[in-house]
């Protein structure tokens, strides 16, 4: 697998379950690095917000962030 891109929400989609997580993220890094993963958040919130949810829940580096215009 290679090229691969992943596109996810946020609230109640990747947050809500801290324990999943933080193994979904080991995953995640892993083929980040081993088949060039690009991850993509979408979310509703601004991008203060974002960075306010990124800081409590240490969520991986993304490559790129659709966000509500602040």
């Amino acid at each position: 697998m290679t090229g691969f891109l992943l596109v996810t929400a946020l609230n109640n989609t990747l947050i809500g379950d801290d324990t999943a997580l933080i193994i979904l993220n080991e995953v995640l890094d892993k083929k980040h690095r081993d088949y060039d993963l690009k991850i993509v958040y979408s979310t509703g919130r601004s991008l203060e917000l974002y960075q306010q949810l990124n800081h409590e829940k240490h969520l991986l580096s993304s490559d790129a962030l659709i966000a509500k215009e602040s």
